[in-house]
């Protein structure tokens, strides 16, 4: 048979990514040039910078997508020690190098600045995807499965909460919950975790005033205006005053100083008052299409390790979307999170966009498609590789419950992939 040949990436997800870079870039003009001026004297400084990143990040974006995907394979250890280090200088840096609102989450040298926790995210992802990707059939024994990955995960979460960033935790334990899942963990194991964790999330939330005050000015945000509930109020009025279509680009007024972060974590907020429901809709399309295409990529690759990557890239960058809105639309209670692609941060856009990179390179060792071979006939192996995937799937979780043969279904499923 024919060599394979590569695909062309994911032009879909590839779009939707562009769009939201593009837009976060006018957003973060549109919601930052006031505070720039109060601050700095230019009204661009913040533009300028987020500007830097994103050209950085088109870089980190292209350079990813062209390197293999199974290149980071081979130095997750060494990216993992290298982030375990970065959130460590947190800790032990300075205050002033270190501290923003509360928050030891940032390294500054001078005019430079970057925020390890969302550099810890990837390489979060890309670790447990290849350890869980190893595991096997160890996967459903606590000795060998459960212990050691909440042991690192315990680390990982342990050095941010340090840093007082509970929002990024909570991030980091549910994209690290979806791939232990998706790597075919026990659900009886996943249920346990999951209660320890939510018992862990409810004593902390107990042990600190100010999260406490976080979830009565949730309750009430109009009863604690004066307090923790001045960033939701502020936020309700930017989206009910935009209405359907908006009062217009560059025309929010809750941007001048009223509602605090609002080139930041409550940037959708602004959103919503330049250019209404209409606008907002169209942000949660695009996160949409980009949790749509990275799961599709996910399901069309034969290769463990690019799955269970591609799986968490997906679901931090979506999941993280999901709470920053929640938030702003006072869903949930209020923590610290930027808006992937669209929120001011350096750290965090050009973080995403190599993400974004690596799915691309992904889906482009998906379905390959060899001479000679025609389109229809690749639509239709793909189709019954995805059923056999599915078959496969049900039937080894059956057979782990039952105690049965836990590789059996999927040996059926990676047999019928590699025969088409």
């Amino acid at each position: 048979m024919a060599e394979t040949l590569p695909r062309k990436p994911d032009y879909v997800l590839f779009a939707a990514v562009g769009t939201l870079v593009l837009l976060g870039l006018v957003m973060v003009y549109s919601a930052s040039f006031m505070r720039a001026y109060a601050d700095t004297g230019d009204q661009l400084y913040y533009t300028w910078r987020q500007m830097t990143a994103a050209v950085i990040g088109v870089v980190a974006l292209l350079a990813a997508q062209r390197i293999d995907y199974r290149i980071w394979r081979r130095f997750s250890v060494h990216l993992m020690a290298g982030a375990l280090f970065l959130l460590l200088l947190t800790l032990i840096l300075p205050a002033s190098m270190t501290e923003a609102n509360g928050a030891r989450s940032w390294i500054r040298v001078g005019s430079f600045s970057m925020q390890p926790s969302e550099i810890a995210k990837l390489v979060m992802v890309i670790y447990f995807a290849d350890w869980l990707s190893r595991r096997g059939e160890k996967l459903t024994n606590v000795t060998y499965g459960l212990a050691p990955f909440a042991l690192m995960l315990g680390v990982v979460c342990g050095l941010v909460l340090l840093g007082r960033d509970l929002g990024t935790t909570i991030v980091l334990v549910i994209v690290a919950g979806v791939v232990y899942f998706a790597a075919g963990a026990s659900l009886l194991h996943i249920i346990g975790a999951a209660i320890v964790a939510g018992s862990a999330f409810w004593g902390l939330i107990n042990i600190a005033t100010y999260r406490l005050e976080r979830i009565a000015a949730w309750i009430d945000p109009f009863a604690h205006y004066q307090g923790a509930g001045y960033q939701p109020v502020h936020a309700l009025y930017a989206l009910g005053s935009g209405g359907l279509f908006g009062v217009g680009i560059g025309q929010a007024r809750q941007k001048f100083f009223w509602l605090p972060e609002a080139h930041t974590d409550a940037i959708f907020a602004i959103i919503g008052e330049e250019f209404g429901l209409v606008g907002t809709l169209f942000v949660v399309t695009c996160f949409l299409v980009i949790a749509y295409r990275g799961m599709r990529i996910a399901g069309r690759s034969s290769d463990p390790f690019a799955a269970l990557l591609a799986t968490g890239i997906t679901c931090w960058i979506v999941s993280q979307a999901l709470i920053n809105i929640a938030v702003v639309t006072t869903l949930i209670p209020f923590t610290g999170l930027t808006l992937p692609f669209i929120s001011y941060g350096g750290t965090s856009l050009t973080v995403c966009m190599a993400a974004a990179g690596i799915l691309l390179n992904i889906s482009r060792h998906t379905g390959h498609t060899s001479p000679g071979e025609s389109h229809e006939t690749v639509v239709q192996s793909e189709r019954s590789a995805s059923f056999a995937r599915l078959a496969g799937w049900w039937r080894n979780r059956r057979s782990r419950l039952s105690g049965a043969d836990r590789r059996r279904g999927a040996q059926r499923a990676w047999g019928a992939i590699r025969r088409r």
